[in-house]
């Protein structure tokens, strides 16, 4: 006797429909994982899960130290690229560290590279506890084209000095002088070593003026963001 199918348990609710696209059948809707029998993960999603979840916390460490000057600059997928980066570390097997972090834009919707290019050089002297900071920068033609109206950039240099083992990050943000367009002279300057660090990410900033203003236009069209550079020793 042939075997009748038995009926699925009727649900209280309706299943979660998600949409998908597949090669097989094209776009379309299908009830999310789970929603009709518990989902199971093979060893391979599950450590992949895992490593995610882990890579959370270095990633998270380094945005929250960021929050203070990002108030103009929001958005963008620079989370994501965060945790890929620290994931990979971990799939290594290897201590989170933020080597390889450099020239990141925080939004690469609104790339440095269409306001200026930044050449920043940090020489880390760990027996001295310092580090040999050099920042100048040569701006987008066709963006002062576009902006006669502004007269100077702001520039700040934020640096970090994560722990990832004890989960805490020290930050010193230098703001630098106003300088004008036609100002081609380097900025250098010292920034102090916090006891115990042993690796740096610093992220430059700059911010279009008018005058003794930040220009403040929809979007983030005059201002650049981006993780320039990191060493560890």
């Amino acid at each position: 006797m042939a075997k009748s199918k038995t009926s699925r348990k009727k649900r209280k609710h309706p299943p979660v429909m998600i949409t998908v696209n597949s090669k097989t059948y094209g776009k379309h809707e299908r009830a999310a994982r789970g929603s009709w029998k518990k989902a199971t993960l093979n060893d391979a999603m599950k450590g992949h899960s895992e490593r995610l979840i882990g890579s959370n916390l270095p990633a998270k460490l380094i945005l929250d130290a960021l929050v203070t000057y990002r108030t103009n600059f929001k958005g963008g997928q620079i989370w994501q690229k965060l945790v890929k980066h620290f994931a990979k570390q971990a799939k290594l097997l290897k201590d989170y560290s933020v080597l390889g972090i450099e020239y990141w834009d925080l939004n690469q919707r609104y790339p440095t590279s269409k306001i200026l290019s930044p050449r920043v050089k940090i020489e880390a002297e760990p027996s001295s506890s310092i580090l040999n900071i050099t920042v100048n920068y040569e701006f987008s033609k066709r963006f002062l084209l576009r902006k006669k109206d502004i007269t100077h950039f702001r520039i700040t240099i934020i640096v970090m000095f994560p722990d990832f083992i004890s989960n805490k990050i020290s930050t010193i943000p230098i703001l630098l002088p106003d300088k004008q367009l036609n100002d081609e002279a380097p900025y250098s300057f010292i920034v102090q070593i916090p006891q115990g660090a042993s690796s740096y990410l610093a992220c430059f900033k700059a911010e279009a003026c008018t005058g003794d203003k930040i220009v403040e236009h929809p979007g983030h069209t005059d201002k650049a963001m981006c993780l320039i550079t990191s060493e560890v020793w």
